[in-house]
């Protein structure tokens, strides 16, 4: 059930094909990149040996800095304990660090990295817009990610505690404004940010959530009649083969009850042909969780209106990030 008044409020009239990128299919393009960097290598661990030497690569140097077209991109590092976070500031053409800002903390999906979440455009088109925007690479979250610890290590909860030394990290800076923090999370990063938000409700003025991923409890529960049933080491998922603790730590997971604690707006975009996480799951947060007004569901319409939509289609990926980001310029207004 969409809501009415930020539908016009957003003036959302557009039919949509879009075009699809899926996690599974993510994983796969990110592990070819990588074993393209590291021609030698014809294993997992071969694959980490190469990353190990790509540490000296100057672009993900602390401070790096690449100017970009109406705002600029500076790597800054941070931790969650002893596990060092890659990550990037994207800042407006304009900044002044004297100043306060609006800021977004922007996640990605599983088998996926900050880089997808740049080649989708929603980081330059924020800073763009006037928001400071940092993006990260989840610990785990990928074959190829910048950040520490091994793929089959990573679960939703230790991206969950990714996320919120995230924010703890950028609540530090002196020109974030602290009553305009935003989260937007993609497909696996989507869920994170939607449980982080519940448990910081308060540290999070509002969330956009991109073809979230709350099937993936009900996938567990699917692939695995019970917790007993999963095995010791590696798991199954549709995403792939995974660690098993990644399925334990879901399988009783209530994500609507869970997600439900976080009172605040909620625009999810999602498209209606989306096999990968069905429609249905947006739609039910919709009704059972983010039941506010302020709260809407976007949908994309077309036979391509699959997972991963940004990805491959420039008019789908526009019309999202303008809604998106109309979206949340409303609640910078409103306390104007």
């Amino acid at each position: 059930m969409l809501k009415k008044k930020m539908l016009i409020a957003l003036g959302v009239a557009a039919v949509l094909s879009v075009s699809c990128v899926s996690v599974t299919v993510w994983a796969e393009e990110n592990a070819e990149e990588q074993t393209e960097e590291a021609e030698d290598s014809s294993n997992s661990e071969g694959e980490e040996d190469a990353d190990l030497e790509e540490s000296d690569n100057p672009e993900i140097e602390e401070g790096y800095t690449t100017e970009l077209e109406g705002c600029t991109k500076v790597v800054s590092w941070c931790k969650n304990g002893d596990n060092n976070i890659y990550g990037q500031f994207y800042y407006p053409e304009d900044f002044d660090e004297t100043k306060t800002y609006p800021v977004i903390i922007m996640s990605h999906g599983i088998g996926s990295t900050s880089q997808m979440v740049e080649r989708a455009k929603w980081p330059e088109k924020a800073a763009q817009d006037g928001y400071v925007v940092y993006t990260f690479d989840f610990c785990g979250g990928s074959l190829n990610g910048n950040s520490d610890v091994d793929f089959m290590d990573m679960t939703v909860m230790t991206e969950k505690e990714d996320l919120s030394a995230v924010m703890d990290f950028v609540k530090t800076k002196d020109y974030v404004d602290q009553d305009h923090l935003f989260l937007l999370g993609q497909s696996q990063g989507g869920l994170v940010s939607a449980l982080t938000a519940a448990d910081r409700k308060d540290d999070v003025a509002a969330m956009i959530l991109i073809y979230p991923a709350f099937c993936i409890a009900d996938n567990a529960r699917e692939m695995y009649d019970s917790a007993y049933d999963i095995p010791e080491d590696r798991a199954e998922m549709p995403v792939g083969t995974v660690g098993s603790e990644y399925v334990k730590t879901v399988y009783d997971l209530d994500v609507y009850g869970t997600i439900s604690a976080y009172d605040g707006d909620v625009m999810i975009i999602h498209g209606i042909n989306d096999s990968l996480v069905p429609y249905s799951y947006s739609e039910k947060a919709i009704e059972e969780a983010y039941t506010g007004e302020g709260s809407v569901l976007i949908p994309i319409y077309g036979k391509k209106s699959t997972h991963g939509f940004e990805m491959n289609f420039e008019e789908g990926r526009d019309y999202a990030e303008t809604v998106g980001l109309e979206f949340l310029d409303v609640h910078l207004k409103e306390e104007e």
